[in-house]
């Protein structure tokens, strides 16, 4: 009896890992599109019409209530891209690598070129509905878009806005 469980035990666990393992390229698919949308014509719109399809919704509910915290005519925090890191893009050699620390979720890290120089962003990836989506996003400049969105929404709070 005592073998038969762990037999069970184990297969539950090969097949949990085995889910796990078919949803990194899935992750890893989410990543690259994310990136080719870069090299076509007007290029995206992850912070407009593209919102729901690439961010997470604790993302996206940070995202709208740091923009409504700042100031009409002042620029929030977020002033440029968070998939780029970047105002200005000129994507090229995208490379990307896909881990899963549990499931549900992954984490990409990207390294590519933007005019020629050599960038690098991490994506923590979380499963909606099915769907990979960006929950956060890490860069050498800026450690964690959520904490920093946090941070801002907290300042401009304190300063008496929204």
């Amino acid at each position: 009896m005592r073998a038969l469980r762990h037999l069970l035990l184990a297969g539950l666990l090969a097949m949990a890992a085995s889910a796990q393992a078919q949803d990194l390229p899935a992750a890893r698919t989410f990543v690259i599109l994310l990136y080719s949308a870069y090299q076509r014509q007007p290029g995206p719109d992850y912070l407009g019409k593209q919102t729901a399809e690439v961010f997470a919704p604790d993302l996206i509910a940070l995202i709208k209530r740091e923009a409504a915290s700042v100031p009409k005519g002042d620029v929030g925090a977020l002033d440029g891209d968070p998939i780029c890191n970047c105002q200005d893009w000129q994507i090229s050699k995208v490379e990307v690598a896909v881990s899963a620390p549990k499931p549900g979720a992954a984490v990409a890290d990207v390294h590519f070129q933007n005019a020629g120089e050599p960038q690098q962003v991490r994506l923590d990836l979380v499963a909606v509905q099915g769907r990979w989506r960006v929950a956060d996003v890490h860069t050498a400049d800026m450690p964690s878009l959520a904490k920093l969105l946090q941070d801002s929404i907290a300042q401009n709070t304190k300063a008496g806005r929204p």
